[in-house]
């Protein structure tokens, strides 16, 4: 499984086909997740800059064709010169504006793209797109434990997933503001309508707390994967650490006169200590590596 994700200021596109940013994008692959983020626009003098350079290039091609034997061709020339100008002051235009999301295929396949235009909803998933980033900076450390193919699908996954509730909650958050709006107005009244409408405020609140701890429940998953990750890396790196300096420490001469013997001791026994330590640690973990 494959995940594209395209986020500009207003929006937050998820998806499982391509989607884009229309001008100058930042992309960043990890595992199975595409990310793209619009990029700095041009200033609006190297625009002017780059487009006069694409002037002078097509003016100088259209003279080198009319004077190589296609002047009877003239007509033709002036028509592609016309069409490239057009093109170059348009793509100058576009490149002085930030670019947005573009998603090609949401019309035809409308149940694999995913459209959050809510700010809070934007930034739930920008936060589970941290902690899922931070879970697939562990996997080539964790490769001889898991597949990294196959937990990249599975974070990707976990993304689509995310997307999907988040929908939904911006979904609801709208129901919601709206029945809001029309229990103010109607706060004074004790009609049918009334309690109808505090009967729907009642579900709406339901679906609320069910879609929030869809939501919890995802990211206390991700988190204990990343910290799961992390901390087996922090114990790896502290066992090739203890076992580099237990090899150091073996080939110490209690003779050695860079060193003396009191320094040497006091280090063998911190040494010790941290090695048994550590060792208590690794135990508790189940003495996996």
């Amino acid at each position: 499984m494959k995940v594209w994700i395209a986020r500009d200021p207003s929006k937050t596109a998820v998806a499982l086909r391509p989607v884009e940013i229309s001008s100058r994008p930042h992309r960043h692959e990890w595992g199975n997740v595409i990310d793209l983020t619009p990029g700095q626009p041009m200033t609006a003098k190297a625009a002017d800059r780059r487009a006069k350079f694409q002037l002078i290039l097509v003016s100088l091609g259209a003279l080198y064709f009319c004077g190589n034997g296609g002047g009877a061709y003239w007509w033709l020339i002036l028509l592609v010169a016309g069409v490239l100008t057009i093109a170059i002051f348009s793509a100058s235009t576009r490149a002085e504006q930030p670019g947005k999301v573009v998603t090609p295929d949401l019309h035809r396949y409308p149940d694999v793209h995913r459209l959050l235009t809510g700010a809070p909803e934007r930034g739930e998933f920008d936060r589970l797109l941290r902690l899922a980033e931070r879970v697939g900076k562990t996997l080539p450390a964790l490769k001889h434990l898991v597949d990294p193919n196959e937990a990249g699908g599975l974070l990707a996954h976990a993304l689509w997933d995310g997307a999907k509730v988040l929908a939904r909650k911006e979904e609801i958050r709208a129901v919601r503001d709206d029945l809001k709006r029309h229990a103010r107005e109607r706060s004074d009244e004790m009609s049918r309508p009334r309690l109808d409408l505090l009967q729907q405020q009642q579900r709406a609140s339901t679906l609320w707390s069910d879609v929030n701890e869809e939501l919890d429940k995802l990211r206390s998953h991700l988190t204990a994967a990343a910290e799961a990750g992390e901390v087996f890396i922090r114990d790896r790196d502290l066992d090739e650490t203890l076992s580099r300096t237990e090899k150091a420490l073996a080939q110490l001469s209690i003779d050695d006169a860079s060193i003396s013997s009191g320094a040497s001791e006091q280090l063998a026994d911190e040494t010790s200590a941290v090695v048994q330590a550590y060792r208590e640690l690794n135990d508790l973990y189940g003495g996996k590596r």
